[in-house]
């Protein structure tokens, strides 16, 4: 694993009973690491509507942290395809889960990188 990033578990198919499991790059920018943040698990959940468009993220604070955080989607090619942020106020030495939510027609894809800034 490389630090600042995570690759995230996507589970495909649960529907139809055949689970096939997939990642997607997920990577903190080095501006939020120099602000102390670094990442833990990350988890794509599906929507109601059963697009994966929640982005889950463990997130560890070794300082205090209030801000907003955007991620950017983009596609194997580099082209975007979505963002979500969330404002985040974390105490130094705490850690835990934050959820961003992308637009509904946004549809994370297998081998899509998540860039947090």
């Amino acid at each position: 694993e490389i630090a600042g990033s995570a690759a995230t578990e996507v589970i495909e198919g649960v529907t139809t009973g055949v689970e096939k499991s997939w990642s997607i790059d997920v990577a903190l920018s080095d501006d939020l690491k120099a602000r102390g943040l670094s990442l833990g698990k990350t988890v794509v959940e599906e929507d109601s509507a059963g697009r994966d468009n929640r982005l889950m993220l463990y997130l560890i604070a070794e300082q205090d942290f209030t801000g907003a955080i955007m991620a950017i989607a983009k596609d194997q090619d580099g082209r975007e395809f979505g963002r979500a942020s969330s404002e985040i106020r974390m105490l130094a030495g705490t850690a835990e889960f934050h959820l961003l939510r992308f637009q509904p027609l946004t549809d994370l894809e297998r081998k899509s990188r998540i860039e947090l800034r």
